[in-house]
């Protein structure tokens, strides 16, 4: 449980870059195709919630609830603004941290996109993860989709859906 109040106990500026065997649009479709159904493409045991509410065409608010062993589950909502073809930026907030991520995409060719994370987190709790954790949770994270939207642009899957 947090301490009380907005204490910041550590703030952690990350970067990230992931090549990806697919094109720009394709890329950014599967990667803002936010879905109740996302829980799919968690590794957090156990697997997630998500409610999804479009705000306007450009806003999201997406809804995690995860279940815990008490009667309450771990809430976080994700206010995400879209700036398309090549750019969204999410704001997360939970019960441990403030994180802010955001995303850019640069073709590098006709079928090859780079994705750009720049990840700001806020840690509210005095045990929390290390750079180096942080680092390797979202290289994890990301690690896990790329191979996913590779292989379904391989498929001729749509993106979205």
């Amino acid at each position: 449980m947090p301490e009380r109040g907005h204490r910041v106990y550590s703030t952690q500026r990350i970067r990230l870059s992931k090549n990806i065997e697919a094109p720009l649009k394709y890329v950014y479709d599967w990667s803002t195709d936010y879905r109740s159904d996302d829980w799919i493409l968690s590794s957090r045991r156990p697997h997630p919630q998500f409610r999804v509410v479009k705000l306007s065409p450009r806003r999201l608010l997406r809804i995690r609830l995860t279940p815990t062993s008490g009667p309450d589950p771990e809430v976080a909502v994700d206010v995400i603004r879209l700036s398309p073809p090549d750019a969204w930026h999410t704001d997360q907030i939970d019960e441990e941290d403030r994180e802010a991520v955001d995303y850019q995409l640069t073709a590098l060719g006709p079928r090859r996109t780079r994705l750009d994370l720049l990840v700001t987190e806020r840690w509210l709790i005095p045990k929390h993860l290390s750079r180096a954790e942080t680092r390797q949770r979202l290289n994890g994270a990301w690690n896990r989709y790329v191979p996913q939207i590779e292989a379904r642009y391989r498929s001729g899957r749509p993106a979205k859906g």
